[in-house]
């Protein structure tokens, strides 16, 4: 088994929101963590490696909406998902530092 080591720290969190894939959205039934690089959650939408969505993250602690376009599945197993973000606009990624360093400073 390979593995490979992980640049960013995980964080365990809780969001709502949905996984689209070629435009229609599914609802995220549980977050499982975040990180800066990508998240893992649950979704009853049956996706493979590889294939690209839009992800909208709702964090219901400081109502923060955050789209991540085009990331990219990277596994699958039973229900849930690790998504890779590839490109976040300016405005989203700073909404997304911002809720890591919340993140960070719980966990510390």
């Amino acid at each position: 088994m390979c593995r490979t080591l992980r640049i960013e720290p995980r964080f365990p969190v809780a969001f709502t929101g949905t996984v689209s894939y070629q435009d229609y959205p599914h609802l995220i039934t549980k977050s499982l963590d975040l990180s800066r690089a990508g998240c893992r959650l649950e979704s009853p939408l049956q996706l493979s490696a590889g294939m690209k969505v839009n992800l909208l993250l709702c964090f219901l602690e400081g109502s923060t909406l955050i789209l991540i376009e085009q990331a990219v599945v990277r596994w699958c197993h039973a229900r849930q998902i690790g998504v890779e973000f590839q490109a976040v606009s300016t405005t989203y990624q700073t909404k997304l530092n911002r809720t890591l360093q919340r993140l960070t400073r719980r966990a510390s």
